[in-house]
């Protein structure tokens, strides 16, 4: 500590003193402490709570764990952006193609994507915005019979 202290400031003091020169900068208050930021983390966490909580209570989360033995993954790190779709107001519908099982839209009504990369069944999504058609519906049950039928319809 003595050594930070010959150098000049101490670390923790330099963080508050950049952020107060930036405030100055941009005309706000430089005695505001960052509590705004903190209130909009804390708010952001409590509604992600809140929806969490809400999304299993619904019959879907309840299908989800019997049919699966364990619940979904409702984290930022998961396949699929639950917290996006119920904040936009998706909820699952059954799908009648799958056993009439519960399933989420894979987009918003604005068109944001809610299935991230690495999603099992990202590639029916796909093939749904090239051809307007629900793979399941015309029976191809997989990425690759997908690409086939692509392929042959493109060769006529």
């Amino acid at each position: 500590m003595a050594e930070k202290k010959r150098r000049g400031l101490l670390l923790d003091d330099v963080l508050p003193q950049a952020q107060r020169a930036a405030r100055s900068l941009l005309s706000l208050d430089p005695q505001e402490d960052v509590s705004a930021s903190q209130k909009s983390l804390m708010t952001a966490a409590q509604d992600r709570q809140r929806i969490e909580s809400e999304i299993r209570q619904t019959p879907w989360f309840k299908e989800f764990v019997a049919q699966y033995g364990e619940e979904p993954d409702l984290s930022e790190n998961a396949d699929y952006d639950y917290i996006t779709a119920w904040g936009a107001g998706i909820r699952p519908e059954r799908d009648p193609y799958d056993q009439n099982r519960y399933h989420w839209s894979s987009r918003t009504d604005e068109g944001v994507m809610l299935k991230k990369p690495g999603h099992s069944t990202l590639w029916k999504t796909h093939f749904m915005d090239q051809t307007g058609q629900n793979p399941d519906a015309i029976g191809i049950k997989t990425e690759q019979e997908a690409q086939e039928w692509l392929k042959s319809k493109k060769r006529k």
